[in-house]
């Protein structure tokens, strides 16, 4: 940072770009400006062609060792000074050849007087005319040693008076160029603030969670932050640009229609709720806001501010569930001890026909089918009471890895897996993963999933099994390569009695949830037909595993 006249601080690029500037005009002024002089009063004294050449040249020379200088950056302030030094010899030598006083290039030293000024402020000023007065007074000596005679001791120009004209010029040259440069700083303090506010903007908008799309008065995408890319499942750079009905693909057209709609009729929208698809096809909730940009009462476009309501309405519906789930445990109970009662006596007695009397024909087929619906019967409120019932958990440390390790290999002599030719893997890390769990719980929530998934696979098919134990909780997913699951019935899994399978109850998916909520952790679903179901279990991890152990 360099200081010029009036304390304004001028950065060392600035004044470099200075000298430059100058240095291109000495070459403009050179090219044009002497041909004109010449042009202007071709009697004033006798024109000696050869020095006005060589003084073409000389500025030539000059402005490319003046070039090199400022590009170098050393001592700029003294460059700036020896330019308008080396500008007044060279003007006072092109006066001095053609008439002195008389000569039309004493008029080039008004130029001296204002480069001085606008590039040094006052100071600059003042000296460049003091310099160029003196070398004025000085003409007529040099005229008489080494200029040609002139026609008549008479000036066109009094030297009081341009001794006042380039005063003048230089004062106000001086307090032009402090202006010029005032202004200079502010701006330049203006676009530092502006670009501190657009970084604070930008850095803001990339940290938000929430999704922010912008569009501007003609409907094309100007912003999408990274929140919102994430959400949407498309690119800004792809985008930007673009109209927004041809930028953002047809499972987004509910947003597209809001913001569209909020464009056109120039009226905002406040927490609507739309449901898009991502780009695996699964349902997404959105809670969105849109409201118009403007400008001087014009409308320039459209910001729309949305957020992924998945996780809120899951809260929604699970506190729905536990709601419903507690009304309904208790009616449970008790419908399933009643059943169980009127169960018995009737199984006893079709097992008792069955063995003591020689059942044939349809009477046969009647008792044997009495024995079977009892069976069934007894399963379904065994399950029941298994719901109902509020066992609290006991608690304990327990390696995931090594549970599911032995859980798994027992999978292998199930009927369902060798009968169908199933097989099962187990994905798991090195380190133990430690909970505090009820391990029978957790081995039923297992069994549940497992089960599932071998009624859901065809021959042949694989179940991963795999566990997570990265950051506060585990991750426990099974992941099949059944049929997968419908959308519309995506949202009803675990609710007790939906049930998508001939003969089930719905009751086993309500446990696992129970049983995993119970823990303190979740049970979520994902799949989409034909691309199988991931079922997650989520448990928080023991903070210490050592010292649990330990204890």
């Amino acid at each position: 940072m360099r200081m010029r006249s009036g304390s304004v601080p001028v950065p060392a690029e600035d004044a470099r770009e200075g000298l430059m500037t100058l240095v291109r005009v000495r070459l403009m002024v050179a090219t044009l400006a002497l041909p004109v002089g010449v042009l202007f009063r071709p009697d004033a004294g006798e024109m000696p062609w050869p020095m006005l050449g060589w003084a073409m040249i000389a500025v030539g020379v000059l402005s490319a060792l003046f070039w090199l200088a400022a590009r170098l950056g050393k001592g700029l302030a003294a460059q700036g000074f020896l330019q308008l030094a080396c500008d007044l010899i060279l003007i006072t030598g092109l006066a001095t050849a053609t008439g002195g006083r008389e000569s039309q290039f004493v008029l080039f030293y008004a130029l001296v007087a204002i480069t001085g000024g606008l590039m040094a402020g006052l100071t600059g000023g003042a000296l460049a005319a003091g310099g160029a007065c003196l070398a004025y007074a000085w003409l007529p000596r040099l005229q008489a040693t080494w200029g040609p005679p002139v026609s008549s001791g008479a000036t066109w120009l009094q030297p009081g008076l341009l001794a006042a004209f380039l005063g003048v010029t230089g004062v106000l040259a001086g307090v032009l160029g402090r202006r010029v440069r005032q202004a200079r700083a502010e701006l330049a303090r203006t676009a530092r603030e502006l670009d501190r506010v657009r970084v604070d903007n930008d850095v803001i908008l990339r940290h938000l969670a929430t999704g922010v799309l912008t569009v501007d008065a003609w409907g094309s995408i100007a912003y999408l932050n990274p929140a919102a890319e994430t959400v949407l499942g498309v690119r800004a750079l792809e985008i930007r640009g673009r109209p927004i009905a041809q930028a953002l693909p047809e499972r987004l057209a509910p947003l597209v229609a809001l913001v569209s709609e909020t464009l056109e009729r120039h009226s905002s929208r406040t927490r609507a709720e739309i449901d898009v698809r991502n780009a695996r096809g699964i349902t997404l909730p959105l809670g969105l806001s849109t409201n118009l940009l403007t400008h001087e009462r014009s409308v320039t476009g459209v910001v729309a501010v949305f957020q992924d309501l998945t996780e809120v309405r899951e809260m929604e519906r699970r506190a729905r569930r536990q709601k419903s789930l507690a009304e309904l445990g208790a009616l449970a109970a008790g419908i399933a001890h009643e059943l169980r009662n009127g169960l018995t006596p009737i199984s006893g007695s079709a097992e008792y026909l069955q063995r003591e009397l020689k059942l044939e024909g349809e009477t046969a087929v009647l008792v044997g089918l009495i024995a079977t619906e009892c069976a069934r019967l007894n399963r379904f409120v065994t399950d029941l009471l298994g719901y109902a019932r509020e066992r609290d958990p006991v608690l304990a440390p327990i390696d995931l890895g090594a549970q599911l390790a032995t859980f798994v290999q027992s999978l292998a002599h199930d009927p369902r897996v060798t009968g169908q030719r199933l097989q099962v893997r187990l994905q798991k890390p090195e380190a133990p993963v430690t909970v505090r769990a009820d391990a029978e719980q957790l081995r039923q929530v297992w069994l549940n999933l497992s089960g599932n998934a071998f009624e859901a696979m065809s021959p042949g098919g694989t179940l991963t099994v795999r566990l997570v134990g990265d950051g506060p909780r585990a991750l426990v997913e099974f992941s099949d390569e059944g049929s997968g699951i419908a959308p519309e019935h995506l949202a009803r899994l675990g609710e007790p009695f939906f049930t998508t399978k001939e003969g089930g109850t719905g009751l086993g998916l309500a446990i696992a949830h129970r049983i995993a909520e119970r823990h303190g952790g979740s049970l979520l679903i994902e799949g989409a037909p034909g691309v199988g179901a991931t079922v997650r279990v989520s448990l928080p991890l023991v903070a210490d595993p050592a010292l649990v152990h330990a204890a």
